[in-house]
């Protein structure tokens, strides 16, 4: 794992890492889809009970991210990523075993919320499964060149993409599970349970084999053990920046997207296998075009076509736009012109355009939070980073509750969070362009 190793035996075991993504986001997409409407027919809860249980999970995740951050630059950052793929199978094992427990019972919720917290569920429809802790941070230690960092965390985006598209279709599939179950004289609940439980089985053996992938990775040694507590002082001006920008993103994400497929399903009277299977084709659609975008961004960065800063910030603020625009069409709901029909290819439309400003500017913004950071300091302060973006998600609370106590404005809340993020892009660029051209080597 750690030592002194050639330009190219570093280069070749990127595909270890490329492979773990591939089958983490197959496991990871399918369960941020799916346990929205998982709380909501199998386990009764409203709208307020969704964003409770994001709640506690978004916190949870937040803290383990920036332990793990911390232990990176300790004990490798490769270590961490293998040592916190243990908590995502543990949790996708919780979440087959609650298919087990009796209907009703508040073992069965409980059991599902310490399962969403180990399996680091975040924003449904997001890019969770192309992210563990340590990976940033590894891609800046092996590689120093700026514009090939944004080259291969592209190349990471691309290929967790194509696995969560293979995640989205398998929400489909779900759906699908659900109806023939109930042809072989299931119950509606008893076929969604079953359904449920399969998937999740089948998602633990993609996490155990994404974690098995890790230990073929090889990292290189520092020229020198970590020396700081915490931050070196060289590392805070930059990390203060870009934080200062996620934590405006962070809530108007919270705000609108975690439960997004719950608000569609309400909004459009979507039933179990309807909403299953019209969010999985919705979101497997976005995450190809995430994966296109993100190819195509990473190549025109490595032929340095691209103003990596302007290009990071611009997208970040037409990701809002695109959420208010998407929030419409939910709050018109069936009443929308020319029917149900209409307005749910309407909603998938506008969705892909949010998808292609989030595969053009993740892998952008990746690597240039990382670009003014100590190489001591990467594990450590890409999890600060992250916390800054992770914690202020917790306005999902917030979301579920405004969503249920004013019906008549059940997008409200997207809408909100989609002029936080536009926010968020401007002040992102008017802080890190202090900072100067973004560093090529170190």
């Amino acid at each position: 794992m750690i030592g002194e190793y050639t330009a190219k035996e570093i280069n070749e075991s990127f595909r270890y890492l490329l492979a773990s993504r591939a089958l983490r986001s197959i496991a990871i997409a399918f369960t941020t889809s799916a346990l929205p409407l998982y709380l909501i027919f199998v386990l009764n809860q409203d709208l307020i009970g969704v964003g409770a249980a994001y709640f506690v999970v978004i916190l949870f995740v937040s803290f383990t991210s920036f332990i793990f951050g911390m232990l990176g630059d300790r004990i490798g950052y490769g270590n961490t990523m293998i040592i916190a793929e243990v908590l995502p199978l543990l949790g996708l094992s919780g979440l087959t075993i609650s298919t087990f427990i009796a209907t009703g019972t508040g073992l069965r919720l409980t059991v599902v919320v310490i399962s969403a917290m180990l399996v680091g569920i975040s924003t449904a429809g997001g890019m969770r499964g192309a992210f563990s802790a340590g990976q940033q941070a590894l891609i800046a230690n092996n590689w120093k060149d700026h514009n090939d960092r944004v080259h291969r965390l592209g190349r990471i985006f691309t290929i967790a993409a194509i696995g969560s598209v293979m995640g989205s279709l398998f929400l489909a599939l779900q759906g699908m599970l659900t109806n023939a179950l109930r042809q072989y004289g299931f119950t509606g609940l008893q076929a969604i349970t079953l359904a449920f439980r399969y998937m999740f089985a089948i998602c633990v053996l993609f996490v155990f084999l994404s974690m098995l992938s890790l230990f073929f990775l090889k990292e290189l040694a520092k020229p020198e053990r970590k020396q700081s507590l915490f931050i070196k002082k060289e590392s805070s001006p930059h990390m203060f920046r870009v934080m200062a920008s996620q934590i405006f993103a962070g809530v108007g994400v919270g705000l609108a997207i975690p439960i997004l497929p719950a608000m569609v399903a309400k909004s459009y009277a979507l039933d179990a296998a309807a909403a299953s299977q019209f969010i999985g084709y919705m979101f497997g659609a976005g995450y190809v075009i995430i994966a296109i975008a993100s190819f195509y961004m990473s190549q025109s960065v490595y032929k340095k076509r691209v103003n990596t800063l302007k290009a990071a910030s611009l997208v970040r603020a037409m990701q809002g736009i695109a959420i208010i625009m998407i929030a419409f069409v939910i709050s018109i709901g069936p009443g929308i012109p020319y029917g149900t029909g209409f307005g749910l290819l309407l909603l998938g439309l506008l969705y892909s355009v949010y998808a292609m400003f989030i595969g053009v500017g993740a892998p952008l913004r990746s690597a240039i939070n990382i670009s003014g950071i100590d190489n001591q300091d990467y594990g450590t302060a890409s999890a600060i980073m992250g916390m800054s973006i992770q914690i202020p998600q917790a306005s999902v609370g917030l979301s579920g509750f405004l969503s249920e106590a004013l019906p008549s404005f059940l997008a409200l809340p997207m809408a909100i969070g989609g002029i936080f993020i536009s926010v968020s892009g401007i002040i992102y660029w008017k802080l890190l362009s202090k900072d100067g051209p973004v560093k090529k080597k170190e």
